[in-house]
């Protein structure tokens, strides 16, 4: 990393803010910032898959409407090679793909995403890919990770994901998936009107009440298609 470390802990929790402002509006809570070699912002987002309006020029009300598509897309077309991608959520197949071709040099994530296991793989497929590939780090530990992780399943859940992408997520990150499924099945969200830091702790809390046993379970009753 070429900033220092407050201004990445700062970006890491501007993402946060912007993944509850989305949770808040009804999309996937995750948010993204960028930071030049300075550590200055030099573009802020979130998702907004669930929502009619955005500020104009972005992405909204689509299933590529993702916070790194959001703060990428703010860049003008140009060398980033010393500038940092810092996500609450690892980013997925689109995401890097997308970071790749803007020649972002870092990301720094949050919280894992175990359904994108694999995609370190990318930078093999050939030259060009391998050339361009932003240098990943994370994830954090803690109450951060967990809120970053557990509520985008949450929604997920909520929204309707069953079948093999819920049984791949309930068999790579059983705890993760234990605690979301927890959140929708009794109705324990954090409250829209809470603060970020209470909405943390809200999740944090429900690590230690989610049914953990029931996994199994839960994995067989996932029998539709996604």
């Amino acid at each position: 990393m070429t900033m220092q470390t407050p201004a990445l802990a700062m970006a890491r929790r501007l993402a946060l803010e912007q993944a509850w402002e989305a949770f808040r509006h009804g999309s996937f809570p995750v948010g993204a910032v960028i930071l030049d070699p300075h550590g200055e912002v030099v573009a802020v987002g979130r998702n907004r898959v669930g929502e009619a309006d955005a500020p104009e020029g972005r992405l909204r009300s689509s299933a590529i409407a993702h916070a790194e598509m959001d703060v990428l897309a703010q860049l003008p077309r140009g060398d980033y090679g010393a500038h940092t991608l810092v996500t609450s959520l690892e980013p997925c197949l689109l995401c890097r793909s997308a970071a790749t071709l803007s020649t972002l040099g870092n990301v720094d994530f949050i919280a894992s995403d175990l359904l994108w296991k694999g995609l370190d793989a990318l930078p093999t497929l050939n030259s060009q890919v391998a050339r361009r590939y932003p240098t990943m780090v994370g994830p954090q530990l803690g109450k951060e990770a967990d809120f970053a992780s557990v509520l985008p399943l949450a929604v997920a859940l909520a929204f309707g994901m069953k079948g093999t992408t819920a049984g791949d997520y309930a068999t790579r990150s059983p705890r993760e998936f234990a605690m979301a499924k927890h959140v929708v099945d009794t109705d324990a969200w954090p409250s829209s009107e809470a603060t970020l830091d209470d909405a943390m702790n809200h999740i944090a809390d429900i690590a230690d009440i989610a049914d953990m046993a029931d996994i199994a379970g839960s994995i067989s009753r996932l029998d539709d298609k996604p």
